[in-house]
């Protein structure tokens, strides 16, 4: 069996969800169902992120990124970025390794 994308998000994508954060963080509760297909897969990806203890910031220099389902069930993720010489960002994007995932409190599914 062969890798596929199962999504795609760009920066438009990742720009809405530092907007829905600061709702989240006013207090108000943001329900994925309301998302788009490349919000959801920017959420999955900011996931990602925070699990891997990289701050926002980083994702806000990414330009779009691919999400591809490996023939072992897992997810691999390909980034391409705004500036490809920024060498900084291409660092901590190869030396990034899943630690502890912190959930963001009122970003949830509804039951």
């Amino acid at each position: 069996m062969a890798r596929r994308i199962i999504g795609q998000c760009n920066t438009t994508d990742f720009k809405a969800l530092e907007h829905l954060i600061s709702l989240v963080r006013q207090g108000e509760e943001v329900y994925q169902d309301n998302l788009s297909g490349r919000q959801k897969t920017a959420v999955m990806v900011l996931r990602h992120f925070q699990m891997c203890g990289v701050p926002f910031e980083v994702i806000l220099k990414l330009r779009e990124v691919l999400v591809w389902e490996m023939p072992d069930k897992g997810l691999a993720f390909e980034y391409k970025m705004l500036n490809p010489q920024d060498i900084e960002t291409q660092t901590i994007l190869w030396a990034m390794a899943p630690r502890k995932l912190t959930l963001l409190p009122g970003l949830m599914k509804r039951r």
